[in-house]
């Protein structure tokens, strides 16, 4: 039986990371990472020629008794991910200069491989299905996952499926826009939360939630109060949604999860309050799993 094999890429906005992954067991070919630095505000050019570059560099070293499935790309949106266009439009200040682009087309040239074999998903999609298929979601049937970072990432996967309509999930399965409190979910569940909420009740001005982190350890009240509130807000924010999809378990990435311990007390209290017992664990896969969440496009 031939290994079969996808070179799954995970495009950030100062990155391209590529590697070569074995659909059937998720497992990275050791020695086949390649990471290449890019802005996101570089020409299309530039941008096109760097991942170009960067996936061939990969493709050199799949195994010559391999079937090569083809290759599977994480992307932020807005980006029309069926036929492989960049839909930016300034609105997040990324890849401006690929707003219309036919990215698969273009790869498609400068790879030399048929469009067919050039798969797109979305960067929050792809740590889900990632997380579902070869990490901390395997086994489950109702998978949600969670990036809590700079941003609130979200994605229900049902039976190794991205849900993104129906009554059972948020619209195209985003809880980021969703109207919370004063404003929307993104405003409560990032960084900037922690970071500006923190400075506002400490003398000590802080430009990270690991440094409030380091400060719970330490005793500080205030910054154990804020971790309090950020499990209960989680809690009240997706209480509803996990019922409505019968969740049987939330994956979570992103660097606030590695905190988890800190808030996860309030947050477990604040769902069983609410009629919800429900485990919350932190991705195993860590940086690897949009990549891999890109290579199940292919299974």
């Amino acid at each position: 039986m031939k290994e079969k094999i996808v070179i799954g890429c995970d495009i950030g906005g100062s990155h391209i990371s590529c590697g070569i992954i074995n659909v059937e067991n998720g497992t990275i070919l050791e020695n086949s990472l390649i990471s290449v630095k890019v802005s996101n505000s570089e020409s299309k050019e530039i941008l096109l020629s760097v991942w170009t570059q960067a996936i061939l560099n990969c493709k050199k070293n799949v195994p010559d008794n391999s079937e090569f499935l083809g290759i599977g790309i994480a992307i932020p949106g807005p980006f029309d991910y069926e036929k492989g266009i960049g839909l930016y439009d300034n609105s997040n200040q990324k890849f401006v200069d690929l707003k219309n682009v036919n990215v698969k087309e273009a790869l498609s040239e400068s790879l030399a491989l048929e469009p067919s074999k050039i798969r797109f998903v979305n960067d929050a999609t792809a740590f889900s299905l990632g997380s579902y298929w070869y990490g901390s979601g395997k086994e489950s049937k109702q998978m949600v996952a969670i990036t809590l970072g700079t941003g609130f990432g979200s994605s229900f996967i049902s039976n190794g499926l991205a849900i993104e309509e129906g009554i059972t999930v948020p619209e195209n399965g985003y809880l980021w826009d969703e109207p919370f409190k004063n404003g929307i979910a993104d405003d409560y569940f990032s960084t900037r939360w922690f970071v500006n909420s923190f400075n506002e009740i400490s003398e000590e001005k802080v430009t990270g939630v690991k440094r409030i982190a380091e400060l719970v350890k330490e005793g500080d009240e205030k910054a154990i109060t804020l971790f309090n509130e950020f499990g209960i807000n989680l809690a009240d924010c997706l209480a509803e949604h996990l019922k409505n999809f019968n969740a049987d378990v939330v994956v979570m990435g992103g660097n606030i999860a590695e905190a988890f311990e800190l808030f996860k007390p309030s947050l477990y209290k604040k769902l069983k309050e609410r009629g919800l017992e429900i485990p919350f664990k932190v991705s195993i896969l860590k940086e690897s799993a949009a990549m891999l969440g890109s290579a199940t496009l292919f299974k």
